[in-house]
This record gives C-alpha cells, structure tokens and sequence, in this order.
C-alpha cells in the first residue's frame, strides 16, 4: 500500500489503470483485508455525518427562544420580586415548562422514528477483496475498494467506472434528471465537466437501473458529493417560520398593550391613594390575564396533530414548526422535474393508430388500474386487469366476444425488459417499469409470461441503433415450435425498419407508405402531450 494517497481534483480526467495505480489496488484482485484496516483508520467509516446532535439542556432551552415563553418567564419573576408570592411564580413556571416539554415530545417522537428508519435500511455492497467478491455493509468501504454493480444496486460511495456493460445510473436525486445516465469507461479530457456529464463516473446513493459495471472506490463518507451537499445542509441555519414571526409580533403588540395598561393602573391607583402592593398585583393580574399564556401549548398540539396526518402518509416531520413552513409554501421553482418528482415512469395513454385511444388509470409502479376507452369506437374496449391470464395448459386466454384482444401488444412489454417489480418497488429502468406496469394492468402476468416464455438470446439496448429485441421458445397458430423476436426502442426507428404491422382483428398487413405516417403522427402527437406512449409488435 501506498504510504500516502493523494487524490487528483479531476477523476474524470484519468483513465482507470492509473487511479488504480495512484490508489494502490489491483481492480483484478482488490484490496488485502490489511490495507482496507489501514485505510479504514485513516477515512473512517463510509457514512454521511449529521448534523451534531443538540444536548438535552439546550433542546429544552430552545423552546424558550418562542416570546410568549420569555414574557412569562419575565411576568412570573417580576411577581416574585415585587410581590414575595411564590404561588404566582410557581404557576407561570409551571406553564412554561409545560410547554416546553410538549415540544420536545414532539421533536423526540420524529427522532426515534427516524433512527429506527435508520437501522432498517441497511446498506449491502458486493465488493472485490483479496481476489474473491463478499458481500459487506457499505459503512466498510474505503478508498481503492473495487465495487460490483448490478440492476437494482444502490451505488455506495463515489467512484471510477472501468468496467460498463450497458450501464445506466438513476441520478435523479443528485443532478435532477428523471431519465438515467448511461455510463461507459472513457475518460473525458475537459479541465470542467458538469456533474450529469461525468459518464465514467458514479456516485453515492445513486441507482443502478440498467446493465451491470465495475468501479474503483475514489471517496467515501463526506468526502463524496453527496456528503458534499450534506455539509452544506449542516452547516444551513434554521430560520423561524412564517407563523413563529406572526406569533412574535402579536405577542409583541399584546405585551405592549398590557403595559401600557400597567402604567396606566399605576398612575390612576396611586392619584386615588391605593398601595403599591396592591395596585401592582391587579397590574400583573391584568397584564397576565390579557397576554394569551395558553397559545404556545395549543400551537404546540396543533403542530402535532399536523405531524401525525403527514406521519400516516410515510411523512416524518422532525422539528414540529416544519409543518407550518410545509404548509406556507406557495411556489417552488426548480429547474429538473427529477429534482420533485418521484421519478416514476407511468403509462398514461395506449393507442391503436388511426383506431381507439385509451387513458390509463392508476399511479406509480402500482399494477392497479384500467384501460379506459378515451376516443374510438365503444363497443371495442379491452378487456379488463382480473381475467385470469393463464391456464395450467401454459395458454393465454382472451377475454373474446367483441372485445380487443391486446394481448399480442401487451406480451412484448413483458418480456422484451429486465426491469422487474418487487412489492411494488422497481428495480430495473424507470420506462421499462411503465411498460411491465402496462402489461400488468392490460391483464398480463410479467412473471408468468417470463417463466412461460424464456428468453433464450437478446440484443441490448444500444444508443447507436436505439432498439432492444428479445427472443423466446415459443408455439405458432399451428401449435408448431418456433422462435419469435419481440422489439422495443424509439418509435421512429421501428416504424423505418418494419416491413409490416399488426392491428387487432385486422391479422398482419403491409407497412407501405401510405399508413407508416399514421403511426408517426401519433406519436407526435402523444410526445408533443407529454405524455408516456409505447408499442411493441409480434412479428
């Protein structure tokens, strides 16, 4: 091991057999369970810092920053030392600790639910070490590790790709772009490169979605663009909120109020001859009775109840006036839709060009929902999600009679993809996930449709030719073993390749170039939409 690793500002720049070199590592065998102890004590462990956690003393001392509790504190002690009686004190006190600890509840429920969070989503990373792969929590990781990626892999620290087998890295949280980034090995000569450009490059919690890759390990934990962003938020001081300022003033405003009032007691009391003790006691009455001692503790409850509805939604506020800035937000501007979106891919219109069109209902990678016939002719809707897709004799069934028949449409989303679905979550490529979500909806069991139909070779998709073909062991009409080739890519690049097309109850028929711009047509028109339209075809 190299007795000092100086990391170069560009690793973009450098091809991966000199980071190796620099970083002491063979990407062959990775690093000796004793070079990764060594470097494990000199960057620690692989882990984004949070902000330093406020000792107990000075959480329960922040709920007196809030006026109405000052005001209190000062009324109660004013009252001690004109007055001598511990009572009122007592009872002024009391209520503003009351207060306090409602807060800190709150704050401490948030707390504990993120830290069980925490636990559970721990993070497995397979890794290249002593010439074998092992699988090791990502906290372990140090600079020079080498880490083996798959669909479906979270990328755990920052690093130089050297290996890229139709890679492609979900990098919507980090630069905000809601399509994945396709990574090769290339370096790039360029003095400055756009974080979303870096093609050799991936970086911490960050998906992969497509293809499998290697990567040498250049900066873990804070050191990584991630931790550089979660320096950033450590290091951003909160601001009161919109209804924290409002309260101020109006307790301002009563507090002036009340003292005036005071005075004013004072003044008259004392014209009519009154004692001071007395006339000071009515005073505080007064000003006590006129400041609303009750409204931190009710604006308290109302943050939690506020928690608790967002809390029901998978939403965990940790400081409870979070949910009044939420709510006092009018517009946000951003300039990446991946930036506020969740990055979900769904379906929202299938069309048979020059036919019916139909809108698809349901949201994310759920498989529930229709396809409901938006233009067309009525009596041809498909057939609905619930009809059994298949029988113990392997065959599919249709739902017959005068409905559509979409399953030679819906098959080719199904297998021409490796995206997959796990309890609802994706784990393959964002567009993909729309189309196996469409098959699901149309009726189509993915799963079933793989086992049935196994894909026996493929061509992946290539940027170059835009398209990616499946093949599978299938039976023709006659019951005959034949091998058919299922295709998906860019609308316009089929459409020049096809010879012929397939419409339902209409058996295949010529594509000439009469009816090729009815497909494109349509296609422009669903893009210029903004929607999600895809198609496949049997040959």
């Amino acid at each position: 091991m190299a007795d000092k690793i100086q990391q170069p500002p560009k690793w973009y720049s450098v091809p991966p057999e000199a980071i190796a070199q620099q970083l002491g590592v063979d990407p062959g065998k990775g690093l000796s369970a004793d070079e990764v102890h060594q470097r494990q004590q000199k960057y620690g462990p692989n882990i984004l810092k949070a902000r330093r956690k406020e000792p107990g003393w000075y959480a329960f001392l922040r709920q007196y920053r809030d006026f109405m509790q000052i005001i209190l504190v000062g009324a109660a002690l004013l009252s001690l030392v004109i007055t001598r009686e511990a009572g009122t004190t007592v009872v002024l006190l009391g209520l503003t600790v009351f207060n306090a600890v409602l807060g800190l509840r709150g704050e401490a429920k948030a707390e504990a639910s993120l830290a069980a969070l925490e636990k559970m989503m721990k993070n497995i990373t397979r890794v290249r070490r002593d010439g074998r792969a092992v699988e090791i929590e990502s906290e372990g990781l140090v600079p020079g590790d080498i880490v083996l990626m798959e669909a479906g892999n979270r990328v755990p620290a920052d690093g130089r790709l050297f290996v890229a087998a139709n890679l492609e890295i979900e990098e919507a949280a980090l630069t905000g772009e809601s399509v994945a980034s396709p990574k090769n090995t290339e370096s790039i000569p360029r003095p400055e490169v756009p974080l979303g450009d870096r093609h050799n490059m991936a970086f911490m919690n960050t998906s992969v979605t497509r293809g499998r890759g290697e990567m040498i390990v250049t900066a873990t934990g804070m050191e990584t663009e991630m931790g550089h962003i979660a320096d950033l938020l450590n290091r951003t001081r909160s601001d009161k909120t919109p209804l924290q300022k409002q309260l101020d003033r109006l307790t301002i405003i009563i507090a002036g109020m009340a003292g005036i009032a005071f005075v004013l007691m004072v003044i008259l009391g004392l014209n009519r001859g009154d004692s001071f003790d007395t006339i000071f006691v009515a005073g505080i009455a007064l000003a006590i009775a006129a400041i609303p001692t009750g409204l931190p503790a009710v604006v308290t409850t109302m943050y939690s109840m506020g928690t608790r509805a967002l809390a029901s939604l998978g939403a965990i506020v940790k400081r409870l006036p979070s949910v009044e800035t939420l709510g006092s937000v009018s517009a946000i501007c951003s300039d990446k839709t991946g930036t506020l979106t969740l990055n979900k891919m769904t379906a929202r219109e299938f069309s048979i060009p020059g036919q019916n069109r139909f809108r698809v209902t349901g949201e994310g990678y759920g498989t529930q929902g229709t396809m409901e016939l938006s233009t067309g002719m009525t009596e041809k809707q498909p057939w609905q999600k619930g009809t059994l897709s298949y029988t113990t004799e392997g065959k599919l069934l249709s739902a017959g009679g005068a409905r559509i028949d979409l399953d030679p449409i819906l098959l080719p989303m199904a297998l021409c993809a490796d995206a997959r679905l796990d309890n609802g979550t994706l784990i393959g490529d964002p567009t993909e996930g729309a189309l196996i979500v469409l098959a699901e909806k149309g009726g189509i069991s993915v799963d079933g449709a793989r086992d049935m139909y196994p894909r026996i070779a493929e061509v992946p998709f290539d940027s170059d030719y835009k398209f990616m073909a499946t093949f599978h062991a299938m039976t023709n009409e006659d019951g005959k073993p034949v091998v058919r080739c299922f295709v998906k890519g860019a609308p316009d690049v089929l459409i020049a390749r096809s010879s012929s097309y397939w419409m339902p109850g209409g058996g295949v028929l010529p594509a000439i170039e009469e009816n090729r711009p009815l497909a494109l047509k349509e296609n422009d028109r669903m893009a210029e939409g903004g929607g999600t339209g895809d198609g496949g075809r049997p040959p």
